[in-house]
């Protein structure tokens, strides 16, 4: 039932929080009386993320109903083998 701008995900500190938050309003007026009915829906988690995850290049999409996330993962960079002679 959420939208894509109902969504809000950020990164603080390898704390990855996604939240969503519906508001709507359904007004009805006849002549002898008016109904207002006020609906709120919302949610909040909060994910701790490991160092391996590059949290510059997280991406998230929203498909058919879908919130999908990437975490990449950082690059490691390692040294060349060297090969030592001997003397």
């Amino acid at each position: 039932g959420f939208e894509k701008t109902d969504f809000k995900v950020n990164v603080d500190s390898n704390i990855l929080t996604i939240s969503a938050e519906k508001k709507s309003e359904e007004k009805n007026e006849t002549e002898k009386q008016i109904r207002k009915e006020y609906s709120f829906r919302s949610f909040k988690r909060s994910f701790t993320i490991d160092e391996k995850i590059d949290a510059t290049g997280i991406e998230a999409s929203y498909v058919n109903g879908v919130l999908r996330l990437n975490l990449p993962m950082k690059t490691e960079v390692r040294e060349a083998a060297k090969d030592i002679t001997i003397k």
